[in-house]
């Protein structure tokens, strides 16, 4: 609680002491933070604007880089894939050319073979080196060197997983170092298998091996560094690395670092590969320091020449003016109640005089004009009550004079008492807010009198909740909406009309809706009714128009009414207005709402 206080005491001497200062130690406090606060935003948003932009364009020319790099990966696997069929027709060629030959088939096959191993070394430069064994342990290889540890070769799990396979499929093999069917010991290799069957019986004939160097992969990556592409690694399916810029991790698991690095993965999905890239971060970001510094030399230069600015106007402006200023200020900002304290009798003193005695005649006339402007719609209120009374009043007296003439006295009697109801409620001593349940008793008693009228035409009902009854409406709030369904709506269709009425519960709301299938409304006319929802102007539909500027003028201006219709489908009109109970508990006892 001390501390608190002791705040307060400071917060209080501070801004006493900024409230004596001179104006112009005001304008150079103000300014400096004015200035401050932006180039830090400015410095913060162009780092982060600059890095982005990097980190985008980085990753643009590493997904267009990947997709070369690839792409020549393929060109590779289809080498391989297009030899290994090559081979297979040639050596059973070679097979065939043996078992028609009577002389020397052993030395012939040898050569025939070993032609079609240099043949497809030229013709397919990625292959390092071919090797095929026969299913006797003789080996046929584009290099001597293959022929190196030949026995554990046979005996490898490598070739009997290849005499396993069903041709023409390829069998790819991680890449290793081994020290049989290579020409370097030493040099990781990328190996391939092939089962090579006799084309017509199906026997095997032997395997076919191929070696791709991993050098020739990683001769497919991008040697430019000025590009700040990072460092490619390939991944098998393992997660193995078996090609990188990277020497060091060949053969090793990879492990991507995504909080140190900006990682792009591409695959290969032919054997399952994954080529992924990483960039350093700090790499991308190493021209962010340089271009907040120049930021930051420029705001300072600009804080300067501004405050030694501020220092400057602040001499020559008078404060009585400043001060008037602020309070023109503020009431442009909407704050009308805000007077000048000036009271000097100088041409500033006599200018803020003028000044709030302006103010001043301009509150006293919006005030009257608000209260005109409510006058008047309370006078288009009573004016609409005027017209409704006595018209509806002379067709009931009507409607119950035929009914007696033609000998329906029960049916006079309930026209005369639905008369009765209406105008009791209509009335209801003056008081223009109402139960709920009221106001629809005085819409029930008027649609009977209309349906008695038009029963060949009319028909209603009402659904509105027992528990809605007791909130509190605008008096004859429904009753225009009901009449301007039958009169625009109803009359003209032939027959078949209904209205219904219903309410229910919103939030904190009630929503109550009147609904007819009449002829509904054409869209030009039914913009045209709209017109009141946006500046209350529009001479159509008088009735309309009204309850809604009521609803408005007594709940505020988020409630009201609005208009949904479709020609020849019917009208909707839905009224929402807040939960309340402004009636005494005799005047809820007062009235029974029959529906």
């Amino acid at each position: 609680m001390q501390n608190g206080q002791v705040r307060k005491v400071m917060l209080t001497r501070l801004f006493t002491r900024y409230r004596n200062m001179l104006i112009r130690s005001k304008i150079t406090i103000v300014f400096i933070p004015i200035v401050v606060l932006p180039l830090f935003v400015v410095i913060y948003t162009s780092n982060y604007v600059f890095t982005k932009s990097t980190i985008e364009k980085t990753k643009a020319n590493i997904a267009g880089e990947s997709s070369l790099i690839i792409s020549r990966i393929d060109s590779l696997y289809n080498s391989v894939e297009t030899s290994s069929r090559v081979l297979t027709v040639q050596i059973n060629s070679a097979y065939q050319e043996k078992a028609n030959s009577l002389e020397l088939p052993e030395v012939m096959l040898r050569n025939e073979i070993q032609t079609a191993l240099s043949f497809n070394l030229d013709a397919f430069k990625d292959i390092e080196s071919i090797a095929f064994i026969d299913t006797h342990g003789s080996i046929y290889a584009s290099n001597t060197k293959l022929g190196n540890n030949l026995n554990l070769a046979i005996k490898s799990e490598m070739v009997a997983s290849i005499k396993k396979i069903i041709s023409p499929v390829r069998l790819w093999f991680p890449m290793e170092i081994r020290n049989f069917l290579v020409t370097d010991d030493k040099t990781p290799i990328l190996s391939v298998g092939n089962r090579i069957n006799n084309i017509d019986t199906g026997e095997l004939l032997g395997v076919l091996v191929f070696n791709v160097r991993e050098d020739t992969i990683s001769s497919i990556f991008p040697k430019d560094e000025t590009l700040n592409t990072g460092v490619y690694t390939l991944v098998d399916n393992t997660g193995t690395i078996i090609s990188s810029q990277n020497k060091a991790d060949l053969l090793q698991k990879s492990i991507a670092d995504k909080r140190r690095y900006l990682v792009s993965t591409t695959s290969f999905s032919q054997l399952g590969w994954e080529l992924i890239n990483q960039v350093p971060l700090r790499q991308l970001s190493k021209d962010k320091l340089q271009n907040s510094l120049i930021i930051l030399i420029v705001g300072l230069l600009c804080t300067l020449i501004a405050v030694f600015g501020a220092f400057f106007l602040s001499r020559l402006i008078a404060k009585p003016i400043v001060q008037l200023t602020h309070t023109a200020k503020r009431i442009r900002e909407g704050n009308l109640n805000t007077t000048s304290l000036i009271r000097t009798q100088d041409e500033v003193g006599i200018l803020a005089s003028v000044f709030n005695e302006m103010m001043a005649q301009v509150k006293l006339l919006l005030e009257k004009v608000g209260q005109e402007q409510k006058k008047k719609r309370e006078y288009e209120f009573a004016l609409i009550q005027s017209q409704i009374k006595p018209h509806f009043f002379y067709n009931s007296l009507d409607l119950i004079y035929v009914q007696c003439e033609s000998g329906q006295a029960k049916e006079a009697a309930e026209t005369t008492m639905a008369l009765a109801d209406f105008y009791r409620v209509s009335l209801s001593k003056g008081k223009e807010i109402i139960p709920l349940k009221e106001e629809l008793q005085n819409t029930q008693a008027y649609l009977f009198i209309q349906k008695t009228r038009y029963s060949d035409i009319i028909d209603f009902s009402i659904d509105v909740g027992e528990e809605l009854g007791e909130y509190s409406i605008m008096k004859l709030t429904l009753q225009p909406l009901v009449e301007n369904s039958i009169y625009h709506g109803l009359r003209t269709k032939n027959g078949g009309g209904k209205i219904e009425v219903s309410g229910y519960k919103q939030h904190n709301d009630i929503v109550l809706v009147v609904a007819d299938n009449g002829v509904g409304i054409p869209a030009e006319k039914l913009q045209e009714l709209q017109v009141w929802n946006k500046d209350g102007s529009g001479v159509h539909s008088f009735g309309l128009r009204s309850v809604n500027e009521r609803i408005k003028l007594y709940y505020g201006e988020e409630y009201g009414i609005t208009i949904n219709s479709e020609k020849n489908a019917g009208t909707v009109i839905t009224i929402r207005i807040p939960q309340r109970r402004e009636v005494s508990d005799h005047q809820r006892a007062g009235s029974q709402m029959t529906i």
